[in-house]
């Protein structure tokens, strides 16, 4: 049973918690609070729930939201920053959010119906072919310097633009790590928005692509390299 005391209103309390009573009732609740430890227990659970409200509220979340795509059930997830997450996986939304959790142990995670719908609005566009450039922020921040590097380099290319591995290496100054740049755009974050589709193997075949080739085959189909879907046998993939 909660323990209640017969000095301090509870709304009195949560009057203190938000700083809301003039300075004499202020000043006089204080004094009972520190003689009675049950209030001071309450007012310490509502000063957390007061700070998680302000979180909220000023926008210090992680927010996710799922919709339907030609590649199935797709969630987006952002950072008050720009965009953290992008996944098609069959994974489920709790696989989702406990894989944001993991990454933001310190960061309430949200479903949110509204503030990601230009999110959503660009990728329906982008695979209705009604859309070449996405305006859309990101947040690379938590990230390996190398692999922020990769992706800013990423992030660069153009619509239907492609290059090497090799070409990514050199333009980030290491260019003997093409196989540590195929691997961290293995571990791209925000596939789509930052295109590592566009990034293929020195003999022009696709390389890899998280999920399967499969996807890179449909994005770079919208994209109209039909050209590498047809050379060495590749054949290009029909959205759904």
């Amino acid at each position: 049973m909660m323990r209640r005391c017969t000095t301090c209103h509870e709304e009195d309390v949560i009057a203190w918690v938000l700083d809301d009573p003039d300075a004499d009732a202020a000043r006089k609740l204080a004094e009972r609070m520190a003689a009675c430890p049950v209030c001071r227990e309450r007012a310490v659970e509502y000063r957390i729930l007061h700070l998680s409200a302000e979180n909220l509220r000023d926008g210090r979340v992680i927010r996710w939201r799922r919709f339907g795509s030609p590649f199935g059930a797709m969630r987006v997830a952002a950072s008050t920053g720009g965009l953290v997450a992008l996944s098609w996986q069959d994974e489920g939304d709790d696989a989702f959010v406990a894989g944001l959790e993991h990454r933001y142990p310190s960061t309430p995670v949200v479903r949110d119906t509204d503030r990601l719908d230009p999110a959503e609005e660009q990728l329906t566009e982008y695979f209705g072919r009604l859309r070449a450039r996405f305006d859309l922020f990101v947040d690379l921040a938590g990230l390996g310097d190398f692999q922020q590097a990769v992706l800013d380099a990423a992030s660069g290319l153009e619509f239907g633009e492609t290059v090497t591995y090799t070409e990514i290496a050199r333009r980030i100054g290491r260019p003997k790590a093409s196989r540590a740049v195929g691997n961290a755009l293995g571990r791209n974050p925000i596939p789509i928005i930052v295109p590592c589709h566009r990034v293929v193997r020195t003999d022009r075949t696709l390389g890899g692509y998280t999920g399967g080739l499969r996807y890179k085959r449909a994005l770079l189909d919208i994209e109209g390299r039909t050209d590498l879907l047809r050379s060495h046998g590749q054949t290009e993939m029909p959205l759904a």
